[in-house]
């Protein structure tokens, strides 16, 4: 539980939240607002992974999504808009589809045959965790509140199809896992900035520290322990410099019967591929309150499982692509996509710094206990702890 935060129910499993809480009325008319779903769905093997994506946007009129795979570099993706109303609670856009079959245990996803890409699927997941909330997510910019979050994942399996260019491929619950996260409030980059706002370059105050190294890195999991109960690292922050107190921290070491206890400091020593800045491997060092002004520190081993792997948010609109960002009209109706043969090549990375934002299948290890998870990251710079291979 986040002191922050009401407790979920049934009711937030469904796109109608209107306040950056649980279940209740929209109480602003900003054009950001939005509610979100994620799905990065991989085999353990690292030889094929699904993704889906769906955004709600009350206040703009307009529904979206993404879907898509990857098979060795190859990634293949969908994406697709309507007008929202008067279809308010139908959560489904073109061949993009959203069902809740159990809150909180499974959620069906489903990609119908389009004209975009030779590719469908239906895709079940099922929760093996229970939902976890990360810290609200709040930045002021200049005077404006520009991003006012909350989030919950879940780990998970799933189970379903998956057919591409005409080749079935069975999803089995026992080869695949995943996540899933659902989110909302006003978020950044909903939509085109306006063309009369003050460039972020003028008037820069303190906190302004462009120049100097970036690190993003997210990360969720699903530990094992030989007892068969499990635990969740789970962590997200975003920082300048690496000097002091992050921008923006969130960490928590979440355990299967709901317990969350909280990181007090993280250190990520991780090695990323020069070439596209892949997570290749790591240690993640977790500091935790123990008793009085005991301090408990846990070490993390982290492995790429297939260093090719690694599905691109950026088709999904997470950033500007082809002309699109999530939340713009893009017309009533509207489809397309494209499959890219080499997610990998240098010269993806080096056009765009977003296109450093994959689902990363990874391998974690702590002590005698294992698992998997799904790492995104952004290098920009020199970071402390950043090693390029």
């Amino acid at each position: 539980m986040i002191p922050s935060i009401a407790p979920l129910t049934n009711a937030d499993e469904w796109f109608n939240h209107q306040i950056v809480n649980t279940h209740a009325a929209v109480a602003t008319p900003d054009r950001a607002w939005t509610e979100k779903a994620w799905f990065a769905l991989m085999r353990k093997d690292g030889q094929l992974q699904a993704s889906f994506g769906l955004g709600k946007y009350a206040n703009r009129d307009v529904l979206d999504g993404f879907a898509g795979v990857q098979i060795g570099t190859q990634q293949r993706t969908v994406r697709a808009s309507r007008v929202l109303s008067p279809r308010f609670d139908d959560m489904e856009v073109g061949p993009l589809k959203y069902e809740v079959i159990e809150p909180m245990q499974a959620i069906r996803i489903t990609l119908a045959e389009n004209d975009a890409q030779p590719l469908r699927f239906e895709l079940t997941f099922h929760a093996t965790m229970p939902a976890f909330f990360e810290n609200r997510d709040v930045v002021v910019h200049t005077g404006r509140t520009a991003s006012d979050v909350i989030r919950f994942h879940q780990p998970g399996t799933v189970s379903g199809w998956i057919e591409i260019e005409g080749t079935r491929h069975e999803v089995n619950p026992d080869e695949w896992y995943g996540f899933r996260d659902r989110s909302w409030g006003v978020r950044e980059h909903v939509g085109l900035d306006p063309t009369d706002l003050v460039p972020a370059s003028v008037g820069a105050t303190s906190s302004d520290k462009s120049g100097s190294g970036y690190h993003f890195n997210w990360l969720v999991s699903k530990i094992d322990r030989p007892d068969g109960t499990s635990y969740d690292l789970a962590y997200y922050f975003r920082d300048f410099g690496g000097q002091g107190k992050l921008d923006f921290f969130s960490g928590y070491i979440n355990e299967s019967d709901g317990t969350q206890t909280p990181i007090l400091h993280l250190y990520p020593e991780i090695d990323y591929r020069a070439s596209d800045k892949g997570t290749m491997r790591g240690r993640v060092t977790a500091i935790l309150a123990g008793k009085g002004k005991e301090v408990t520190e846990r070490v993390f081993e982290i492995e790429a499982i297939n260093p090719e792997m690694g599905f691109r948010l950026l088709p999904g609109m997470y950033g500007a692509w082809k002309g699109q960002i999530h939340g713009s009209f893009k017309g009533e109706q509207f489809l397309d996509g494209e499959c890219v043969d080499d997610v990998n090549n240098p010269e993806k990375t080096s056009e765009n710094y977003r296109w450093q934002i994959r689902d990363r299948p990874v391998r974690i290890s702590e002590g005698g206990n294992s698992g998997y998870g799904d790492m995104e990251s952004i290098i920009i710079g020199d970071y402390p702890g950043v090693r390029f291979v």
